[in-house]
């Protein structure tokens, strides 16, 4: 069913306010807990999961915006997060439009790679290149438990992003298994 322009309007303007959400959480101290000094980088899995199921221009934009969010706050990687996460969700569209289903299993795996991915080159670029002691202390005791706490996260999201979508969609969920 083709959406009219106005219903194309909110749903964009939904998946715009969705994102800025999850923005404030990620990016606001006090909003979300951090567990043993993990944080859930919401951005991530919020961008590939609303960009799953659309037209990989639509899923692109998605993640230029998440990404531009978190880039206005970062005084470290100008940039960075606005490229990968275009990137990071044109790639999972594409592929739910030419290889895989759009099924909670892959949207999961995902979000999961592409938040494992986006850390790992983060600490890479910034954190290596940059030298100084501590590097790999935390890899282990910051990033990598923040790769796990944001890919289980990304499960919960997408039992909420899910019906959203459906509902944005005017589907009955049937695209959506």
């Amino acid at each position: 069913m083709e959406l009219s322009y106005k219903d194309k309007l909110i749903k964009f303007g939904v998946y715009a306010l969705t994102i800025l959400a999850a923005a404030l959480l990620q990016n606001i101290g006090g909003l979300w807990f951090t567990v043993f000094g993990a944080r859930c980088f919401f951005i991530i899995p919020v961008c590939v999961l609303l960009g799953l199921g659309e037209d990989e221009r639509v899923a692109a934009f998605l993640g230029l915006f998440g990404g531009i969010l978190w880039d206005m706050i970062s005084s470290g990687h100008r940039l960075y997060a606005s490229i990968f996460l275009t990137l990071a969700c044109y790639i999972s569209s594409a592929l739910v439009t030419f290889l895989f289903r759009n099924t909670y299993r892959y949207g999961v795996i995902a979000a999961g790679v592409s938040t494992l991915v986006f850390t790992l080159f983060y600490w890479l670029f910034f954190v290596v290149i940059k030298g100084g002691d501590g590097r790999l202390a935390a890899l282990g005791k910051f990033y990598i438990p923040s790769i796990v706490y944001t890919a289980v996260m990304s499960a919960v999201l997408y039992l909420i992003i899910k019906p959203l979508k459906a509902k944005l969609n005017k589907t009955k969920g049937e695209a959506y298994e």
